[in-house]
């Protein structure tokens, strides 16, 4: 896996994180920067650990033993992980397409609301990590370029929300799964081109 497809994985990751903060920036009147702070730290933190939690699941030694003798299955388990967190994401974008979203100011930061959404939406970076962790990736630099993209999409989402509204959330959802998808049929095609 190249650098190009961890920087579109990590976007397409990010943009379902860029949903929820465009929710929660249309519902604030103002922008408070040390709450918002906290609530980018929460989400990054979240979208970084669960990403390196996935990874560290495929170190589980009956795992990693046999990474060595059966290292296409495992190139090959990686790009089925990315296909199915970009079909999750499209799935759950046009799952959610006609629900109507009632905006309302809300000033209030409920962290037990916001830390239940930052594992939520970390979920689809657990399931790559396990991807990533099969590729056999530089982790470190996956966690920072993961940890970049999830703090900005972030701070973009809360502020794009915060001026415009939460109309366009599912769309991005949608689009990150899409990048997601590029992602993974390109780890497919390289799977396929090695093995035939």
């Amino acid at each position: 896996m190249g650098p190009w497809q961890t920087f579109v994985i990590s976007v397409g990751l990010s943009l379902d994180v860029f949903a929820y903060c465009l929710y929660k920036g249309a519902m604030i009147s103002e922008i408070r920067k040390v709450e918002l702070a906290k609530m980018i730290s929460l989400m990054t933190v979240f979208q970084t650990g669960m990403m390196l939690l996935g990874a560290l699941f495929t170190q589980i030694p009956a795992i990693h033993n046999s990474y060595t003798s059966v290292n296409r299955l495992w190139s090959f388990l990686a790009a089925l992980t990315f296909l199915a967190v970009a079909v999750i994401m499209i799935a759950k974008a046009f799952h959610r397409r006609h629900r109507k979203i009632e905006e309302q100011k809300q000033d209030e930061y409920n962290y037990r609301i916001i830390l239940m959404w930052a594992f939520l939406t970390s979920i689809d970076a657990l399931i790559a990590g396990i991807g990533f962790g099969f590729m056999g990736l530089r982790l470190l630099f996956t966690a920072v370029v993961i940890a970049a993209f999830t703090a900005l999409g972030s701070i973009v989402g809360i502020m794009a929300g915060f001026l415009l509204g939460c109309g366009p959330m599912n769309k991005f959802v949608a689009v990150g799964g899409c990048l997601v998808l590029i992602g993974g049929v390109d780890m497919m095609v390289n799977y396929l081109t090695a093995v035939l």
